[in-house]
């Protein structure tokens, strides 16, 4: 296996020159490589903004037309790093002078001596072979500190689906993941307790282990930054994160395509079949428990389902992936047409809407199948319903009476009246429901922080004290007031701290607790965040 080479690129407008200098720089052993010559210093930046390369040297005539050698050795050195050695058939004491501030190693004249070429390439071999020592050192040290940090991220991701409760103020361990669209997905081996009491023990392990494996190998091939970890009773946890230059949608089509490979893999490789839970996309992590409970609670519908599915979540809407059957995906689309109608207590656009689900029922050929639907958007009617009126007595939303429809009716006329009469009996009661509710829940919210700053706050108690989807209250809430749960919450929390300073002879740990921070270190790191100095140094400059 060949060595490590020393990349070089050669800048001179002369070509005879250019050549001879290459000769020169092969001369110097097997240790140099020519990468690259230009005729000129634009062509070196132009080549270099279309596709990026690594070069250790570059050896650059200093006065040249259009780009001359000192400025392209500014420009390439604010877009990579590399020695520059100049070379001029000028000797010119201003040039060396600027060459040098500038970074050049050396400045040598036309014509080269040969020699003094070579002792001076020597010497730049071993700055370089420095240079790549210092860096493979400092590359182990930073995969070191990520590796770290990514366990550290892995403990507290599992912590959170895990139920762990957290103080809405004490996120902070989201400050070290990228910004993005996120998505939580649980894989579940289908029907785990059946084979493991069927299987040797020993078998039982090595297949789990091979279900993970497929997962992992999944996830390193996708291209994207993910944490993966164990849940229980034989499930798989992975946090996934969008590409850069990705959009929402395109994201969720990938995490769409990565769960059908999997699925496909894994029902072609193993015994069993895993079912996938995936979560809505979303950006802020401060609702990652929120959106933990949800996946929690789609990954339950297999009991009505059955095994092998993908249950997915899109704002209030749960789909239900089931490719077999037909128009499978038309009508999916109409049930999240029917729950978007109820969302925004449209009567007119909901019977419109039931039209077409029926429509779209009436094409399908087996009994089976319209059951299937029927249930589909019951589930999601009674998530819906649920979630957005805890209050509501939920007599209407009865999953057996909406399945045994068909048994009820005679023929598809019936079968829509009676949806219809039932879905519009709900609509009423929400719209009582609603009614009821507070006309500002925004404002209700930061009443009820306020006056609960001492205590542990989670968005799931806030939200629940409106009586809204938790992860809907936090859109909601950015959109009315311009800043998350999280920042409203912690700013509240240190203005009354800033109070307290003021108007009391409180110490610091006991304001810290009196605005809910139990670790007064991190109270203080954040007051002087807020305020510019520590709260004891604070209370100084004021009394001074």
């Amino acid at each position: 296996m060949d060595s490590k080479k020393i990349k070089t690129v050669i800048v001179d407008d002369e070509s005879r020159i250019r050549r001879g200098i290459e000769k020169l720089v092969l001369s110097c052993g097997e240790d140099w490589e020519v990468t690259a010559s230009f005729g000129d210093g634009i062509e070196l930046i132009e080549a270099f903004e279309k596709e990026p390369f690594e070069f250790d040297v570059l050896l650059t005539d200093i006065r040249m037309p259009v780009v001359d050698g000192l400025t392209l050795i500014k420009k390439m050195k604010a877009v990579t790093f590399f020695n520059p050695i100049v070379i001029s058939g000028f000797d010119d004491f201003n040039y060396l002078q600027v060459a040098m501030r500038e970074g050049a190693l050396d400045y040598l004249l036309k014509p080269i001596d040969r020699e003094e070429f070579r002792k001076q390439l020597e010497v730049l071999k071993c700055k370089v072979k420095k240079q790549w020592e210092e860096q493979e050192q400092a590359d182990l040290l930073q995969s070191e500190a990520n590796k770290l940090s990514y366990i550290k991220q892995v403990e507290k991701l599992n912590e959170v689906t895990k139920g762990f409760e957290f103080d809405i103020s004490l996120v902070d361990w989201t400050s070290g993941f990228p910004k993005g669209f996120y998505t939580l997905i649980q894989i579940a081996i289908d029907q785990p307790l059946s084979y493991s009491q069927t299987m040797p023990k020993d078998e039982w392990h090595t297949w789990v282990l091979a279900n993970e494996n497929i997962i992992g190998e999944l996830l390193r091939d996708s291209k994207r930054e993910f944490w993966e970890w164990r849940g229980e009773a034989a499930c798989f946890w992975s946090l996934l994160c969008s590409n850069e230059s990705e959009s929402e949608e395109e994201f969720k089509e990938a995490i769409r395509n990565f769960v059908y490979e999997l699925q496909s893999n894994v029902q072609n490789l193993l015994p069993f079949t895993n079912s996938v839970a995936i979560s809505q996309s979303f950006e802020d992590l401060a609702c990652l428990q929120t959106i933990a409970n949800d996946v929690l609670a789609l990954m339950q519908y297999r009991s009505v389902f059955g095994n092998n599915q993908i249950l997915l979540q899109d704002s209030s809407e749960i789909l239900m992936i089931k490719t077999e059957l037909k128009n499978a995906g038309k009508l999916q689309q109409s049930i999240q047409q029917i729950i978007q109608a109820l969302e925004r207590m449209n009567e007119t656009e909901l019977k419109k809407q039931l039209g077409l689900f029926t429509d779209e029922l009436h094409s399908l050929r087996l009994s089976s199948e319209t059951e299937f639907f029927l249930q589909s958007l019951s589930i999601q009617l009674i998530n819906y319903v649920i979630k957005c009126t805890p209050r509501v007595n939920n007599d209407l939303l009865d999953v057996h009476d909406t399945a045994n429809l068909l048994r009820k009716t005679k023929n598809m006329e019936e079968l829509r009246l009676e949806l219809e009469s039932w879905v519009l009996a709900v609509y009423q009661k929400l719209s009582v429901a609603n009614k009821e509710k507070v006309h500002n829940e925004t404002k209700v919210a930061k009443e009820w922080i306020l006056e609960n700053l001492k205590d542990n706050i989670t968005i799931e108690k806030i939200a629940g004290h409106v009586y809204m989807n938790p992860t809907y209250f936090c859109e909601c809430f950015k959109s009315e007031t311009g800043e998350t749960v999280l920042d409203f919450v912690t700013r509240s929390r240190i203005n009354r701290a800033r109070e307290l300073i003021l108007t009391t002879n409180l110490k610091v740990y006991e304001i810290s607790e009196e605005v809910g921070y139990t670790d007064t270190k991190y109270f203080s790191k954040l007051f002087r965040k807020y305020y510019g100095d520590l709260p004891s140094k604070y209370r100084e400059k004021l009394k001074a």
